[in-house]
């Protein structure tokens, strides 16, 4: 099979409300969706989604990168796994590194008449994902706790800020309304210091949390060891891990306890794979995360997750934000499960010949 053009359009889906976080909000979803076409019947499918509070990167320079670098250098290449490892090494956004990686991946899966988590290798094709509950009012994200849980989720990522009194508020209000069994993932999104952290873990019920993540900057490795340390609950990488190469170093200074691997971030399935592995290497789990994005690299994202034992959480919740779509229906959500269908590749095909104006308008290559 050989790539011989591409096609590069955009896609945008209002929120049913704001997302809001410590270092953003969101009201809509802006992406960018290519298609890979080939000598064969098949198409290639990707999406990339700037996150520029994380990445630094615009949707500009998504498109710029793709248009530039990528396109030319894929045009007329014959399809193999070699181009993966070719991409990854681009001195490119990681955001048009995933966008293309998961296209290459969708075409792979197709050529092997398989779905995209059997050719992977996945055992299953279902998986549990957290809700995320945006920062707020302590009494309205015990609202919206209570919502979650009545629509069938167990596991829920809270979101806080770096107002201490706050956060102790919000997480004693939410745990004092929801059932004792539910779990929870904290994310302060680098908000917090080691001593308004240890403050905050101190005045709050710990039993029921699986992780903090990312709680201090970036850069902040030495916090991050110093609370691993105290064993309080497990520390989960983000924004201070991108790529494979920063997971061993963490794994190896034994900074962290988990990794969360998000395709945006890290570039694709390929190096999502490779981060998984140094994880294995270091007998620890990993979270696949996402960043508000799409429902292209949303589904990327699940069959990566499926793929790999351990992977042992999901926080794909984003769907459950977008307004209706039909990209949406592949997901099969059913409470809180992700229910994947046997399709081949990513399983879009015919959902993306039934809305034939995502293509009508694209920029000129």
């Amino acid at each position: 099979m050989k790539i011989i053009d591409f096609d590069i359009s955009e896609l945008r889906i209002e929120l049913k409300k704001p997302f809001i976080t410590s270092l953003r909000r969101v009201d809509a979803i802006n992406d960018i969706i290519i298609r890979i076409l080939t000598d064969s019947e098949f198409y290639g499918y990707g999406e990339a989604c700037a996150v520029t509070a994380i990445t630094g990167k615009t949707n500009e320079d998504i498109i710029k990168d793709l248009k530039k670098t990528i396109f030319p250098l894929l045009k007329n290449k014959e399809l193999n796994t070699q181009l993966l490892k070719t991409i990854n090494s681009l001195d490119v956004s990681s955001e048009a590194k995933a966008c293309i990686d998961m296209a290459i991946y969708d075409l792979l899966a197709k050529e092997s008449n398989q779905s995209l988590f059997s050719y992977l290798g996945a055992k299953t094709s279902s998986l549990q994902t957290d809700l995320t509950i945006s920062v707020n009012e302590a009494s309205i994200m015990a609202e919206d706790a209570v919502e979650a849980i009545s629509q069938g989720f167990r596991v829920l990522k809270v979101k806080l800020d770096s107002d201490i009194e706050k956060n102790i508020l919000r997480l004693n209000n939410i745990n004092n309304i929801i059932p004792a069994s539910t779990k929870l993932r904290l994310d302060p999104n680098q908000a917090l210091t080691l001593d308004t952290c240890l403050q905050m873990l101190s005045a709050v019920r710990t039993d029921n949390i699986e992780c903090i993540e990312q709680p201090f900057s970036s850069t902040d490795i030495k916090s991050m060891k110093f609370l691993k340390d105290k064993n309080i609950v497990p520390v989960l990488a983000d924004e201070s891990l991108f790529n494979s190469a920063d997971a061993r170093q963490l794994l190896a200074s034994n900074s962290i306890d988990m990794s969360n691997i998000k395709l945006m971030k890290c570039g694709g399935i390929y190096e999502a794979i490779n981060i998984a592995k140094v994880a294995k290497e270091y007998k620890t789990e990993c979270m696949i995360g996402s960043m508000l994005e799409g429902p292209i690299s949303l589904l990327a994202a699940a069959h990566f997750g499926l793929s790999q034992d351990n992977v042992t959480m999901a926080d794909l919740d984003s769907p459950l934000y977008l307004k209706e779509h039909p990209l949406l229906k592949p997901f099969n959500l059913e409470k809180d499960k992700i229910n994947l269908d046997n399709e081949l590749g990513l399983g879009i095909d015919n959902i993306i010949y039934s809305l034939e104006y995502l293509f009508e308008k694209q920029f000129l290559l």
